[in-house]
């Protein structure tokens, strides 16, 4: 249980990382991975928060990372009793209602190259922000998964972070005061 534990701790940590890098603005790990709630703000959901002074407060994801030993695709579409994309997927939507934000999931799995990973997104968020512009040919679309909380997307990070974050960031605000004022 601790080497997976040291594991998702890593993976965490690389994926603060990445959003360091995408950014410019500094991301951390949220204490006890996620299970820290500091006087039930909303700044505290996920596994990784901004924690940059000025942009932390109007952040507009919450965002779940998850490293496992193996992510079965194939399971979203056979009859199985438990999905862990779907688990990890609800897990992030919950958070993310909870804040007002936007749910971003970055899945891998044991063996992907480094600062890969899957990044699982509502559906209607991309559809509404994403899908033009994006590349379509490495995305999955999966629609009516019934233990799902929403439908959602899946494509790779590298052509998410070949967005232009500050404009996505303007974009999101937007958004979202429209999603949770509606």
């Amino acid at each position: 249980m601790a080497n997976s534990r040291n594991k998702g701790n890593k993976n965490e940590r690389e994926v603060a990382k990445l959003w360091n890098t995408w950014t410019g603005k500094e991301f951390t790990r949220i204490p006890s991975s996620g299970g820290l709630r500091w006087n039930r703000t909303h700044n505290t959901t996920g596994d990784l928060i901004c924690a940059d002074e000025k942009h932390s407060r109007y952040f507009t994801f919450s965002i779940e990372c998850k490293f496992h030993k193996e992510i079965n695709f194939q399971h979203l579409i056979l009859p199985n009793k438990s999905v862990k994309i779907i688990e990890f997927w609800n897990q992030a939507v919950e958070d993310s209602e909870r804040a007002k934000r936007i749910p971003i999931l970055f899945m891998r799995y044991n063996g992907m190259p480094a600062n890969f990973h899957f990044v699982v997104l509502s559906e209607g968020y991309y559809n509404a922000i994403l899908s033009k512009r994006l590349p379509t040919h490495r995305l999955m679309k999966l629609y009516g998964m019934p233990e799902a909380a929403s439908d959602f997307v899946i494509l790779a990070s590298d052509d998410l972070f070949q967005l232009d974050y500050t404009e996505l960031h303007k974009i999101n605000k937007r958004w979202l005061k429209k999603t949770f004022t509606a």
